[in-house]
């Protein structure tokens, strides 16, 4: 059979034949110089099953290499700064900083007070 999937072969020396419209009755192929019908299907219907194309977040995630961060609870651990809170107004923070949107932007620092516990971000 000259047709196979979405590909249609020379039904004698077997060479891909090159698509022609639909309205085009005939394909000539230029290797044997053979006539062939146009049997190219109009469309093609696929189907894939949902493991078809991994992703590696996927992946990932079912790994776990993928953890989720307590923020609230991981802060006390942070370094800290002398910047003000704009809460409470106490002079020092805890910071964290991190590489949220692409690499040619500038990076996420997020802040904790160390006296009311108020967290906001700032973008550098």
């Amino acid at each position: 059979m000259p047709l196979v999937g979405s590909l249609l072969f020379c039904k004698d020396c077997g060479n891909l034949l090159a698509r022609k419209p639909s309205t085009t009755s005939t394909i000539h192929c230029h290797i044997c110089d053979a006539s062939n019908n146009n049997i190219w299907p109009t469309y093609v219907v696929t189907q894939s099953k949902p493991g078809a194309f991994p992703s590696s977040l996927e992946n990932k995630r079912s790994a776990g290499g993928i953890q989720e961060i307590d923020w609230a609870a991981a802060a006390d651990t942070w370094p800290t700064t002398s910047q003000p809170c704009p809460e409470c107004n106490h002079p020092e923070m805890f910071f964290r900083e991190m590489q949220l949107r692409s690499a040619d932007e500038g990076s996420t620092v997020f802040y904790r007070c160390a006296k009311c516990s108020h967290m906001y971000k700032a973008d550098n």
